[in-house]
């Protein structure tokens, strides 16, 4: 994956997303919470992007930034936080409001 970096004067390459997904069936929002600031506050080689918590599943959907998958599962493994799989993902950027694609008109 290959980015514009305007600041940097050119295209550099992107860190690899991962997307971790915990099923967590008895534990609440609060574990959850205290869980995910131990992955924070390690210096792990994978960075915790954000989460989206879904109660009603006992699911929780986390995203990392890191070289490889295996720098994901070191760094929730260090941090005691369970996980069901650890897969890459992309992200897809819906644009700003009013932009229009070409395949969109």
């Amino acid at each position: 994956m290959r980015l514009i970096a305007p600041r940097c004067g050119g295209i550099v390459d992107a860190m690899p997303i991962y997307l971790v997904e915990r099923y967590l069936p008895g534990r609440n929002r609060a574990w959850l919470e205290t869980a995910l600031a131990r992955l924070r506050r390690q210096r792990a080689r994978a960075v915790h992007l954000g989460s989206t918590y879904v109660p009603a599943d006992d699911s929780c959907f986390c995203r990392f930034e890191a070289d490889t998958a295996d720098d994901v599962r070191d760094a929730n493994e260090i941090a005691g936080v369970p996980f069901a799989r650890i897969v890459a993902a992309e992200e897809i950027d819906i644009g700003q409001p009013g932009q229009v694609d070409k395949g969109d008109q």
